[in-house]
């Protein structure tokens, strides 16, 4: 009766029930499971709850990690959850990039909580409500300890930059129309970042390479807009 039984336990584990047990045996055990699996999903998780709980969100926000390669995030207007695709992570460079991608969804999030008609409006006005994300999500960075440069750099790396953002063809401005709305948000409301060593960057220096005459023409409004205020005009 033993040896049946010895034989078939020999049997599952090379055929059936015990096969992953043996698979993984010497490089992944309950000890060290988490350590071994799962860093990107704990990562996003981590630095998602971060923002959510130094900023004080009294609203529920789910959060997951697809494995699909699309570069791509999105939030949920049915659940209120937001999804991270793992096909963006390799655009991402540190913390303070990933905090804009999860800050900017988070603030979708929190508008679906409006109900219904909020859901409307924010499809109505899908681009503005885009820009709305970007600047909400700046504030929510800046709660949670992170750099708002960030949100740039990473606008700089995927954001599109079509001939033509009009008609409902395109649910989001030109790449360019937000990177200068979050550029000209952070001057007036965070200025001390513009002088953080993350402007030092490559990415970063792009974005003031590129967008020269806009920035140009923004800092000549502020001084013009600055000497009015002042009554030098």
């Amino acid at each position: 009766m033993k040896k049946i039984l010895l034989a078939l336990l020999v049997l599952m584990l090379g055929t059936g029930a015990f096969a992953e047990t043996v698979f993984y045996a010497g490089e992944l055990n309950m000890s060290n499971y988490w350590q071994k699996r799962y860093k990107d999903e704990e990562k996003v998780t981590n630095v998602a709850y971060k923002i959510l709980h130094d900023n004080k969100v009294n609203k529920r926000v789910p959060v997951f990690v697809a494995s699909s390669k699309v570069v791509n995030a999105f939030s949920n207007s049915s659940d209120k959850s937001i999804t991270i695709f793992k096909g963006i992570l390799p655009y991402i460079d540190n913390d303070d990039e990933l905090a804009y991608i999860i800050s900017h969804e988070i603030a979708h999030s929190i508008d679906y909580y409006g109900g219904y008609l909020k859901k409307v409006a924010m499809g109505a006005n899908a681009k503005s409500y885009e820009i709305k994300a970007d600047l909400k999500g700046i504030d929510f960075m800046v709660g949670a300890g992170y750099n708002p440069i960030a949100a740039i750099t990473m606008a700089t790396k995927i954001f599109e930059e079509p001939y033509y953002d009009w008609g409902f063809n395109y649910s989001h401005p030109k790449g360019s129309k937000r990177v200068m709305a979050m550029y000209e948000y952070i001057y007036k409301k965070y200025p001390k970042y513009l002088n953080s060593e993350m402007t030092k960057s490559i990415t970063y220096q792009n974005f003031l390479y590129a967008m020269d005459k806009d920035i140009k023409a923004f800092h000549s409004k502020e001084k013009a807009r600055h000497h009015i205020i002042n009554g030098d005009l």
